[in-house]
C-alpha cells in the first residue's frame, strides 16, 4: 500500500518546541550557573522557534555575552551587532553597544571601541550603560597619557 492510505501508520511527528518561557528560562538559567554550551543551544532554539517576540533580543544578548565571556570577541562583536541591528529598540541594546565597544577594545580595535562608546553615550545618556562607557573611556584616555 503506498504511504498515506488508510490502515498506514502516520509519519512520526517533528517534537514540538517547549513554550516559550520555559524555554527562554531554562537558557537564562543556565546562562546565569555558568553552564555556556547548554545556554547556547537553548538560546539558539528559542531564537528559531520564537524570533519575533519580546525576548528574542534578550536571547540575542545573551548568545553574545556568552562569545564575550568565553573570550571570542570576533564572534561577540558579530553577535552584538545582531541586537543592534535586529532589536534597536530592545531594553539590551544599550548592554549590547557597551560590550560591543568593550571587544573591539579587547581586539585591539581602540578606536573602534570609543568610537562605539562615544556612540551609546550620545544615544543613551543617563543609562547604566552610559556610565560605564565613560569610565571606560576615561580608563583608556589615562592609559594613553602614561
Amino acid at each position: 500500500m503506498p504511504a498515506g492510505q488508510p490502515g498506514q501508520p502516520a509519519a512520526p511527528a517533528a517534537p514540538a518546541a517547549p513554550p516559550a518561557d520555559v524555554l527562554y528560562n531554562n537558557a537564562l538559567r543556565d546562562y546565569n550557573g555558568n553552564n555556556l554550551d547548554l545556554a547556547t543551544q537553548e538560546f539558539t532554539d528559542y531564537l528559531k522557534y520564537y524570533p519575533n517576540t519580546d525576548l528574542a533580543g534578550n536571547a540575542q544578548f545573551y548568545m553574545a555575552d556568552i562569545q564575550y565571556r568565553q573570550g571570542h570577541y570576533d564572534v561577540a562583536v558579530q553577535e552584538y551587532d545582531k541586537v543592534l541591528e535586529q532589536y534597536p529598540s530592545g531594553n539590551k541594546t544599550p548592554a549590547a553597544q557597551l560590550k560591543k565597544g568593550m571587544a573591539l577594545i579587547q581586539l585591539g580595535d581602540k578606536e573602534g571601541g570609543e568610537k562605539e562608546l562615544k556612540s551609546l553615550i550620545q544615544r543613551y545618556p543617563h543609562s547604566i550603560e552610559a556610565t560605564t562607557a565613560r569610565d571606560q573611556l576615561r580608563k583608556l584616555s589615562a592609559g594613553a597619557k602614561r
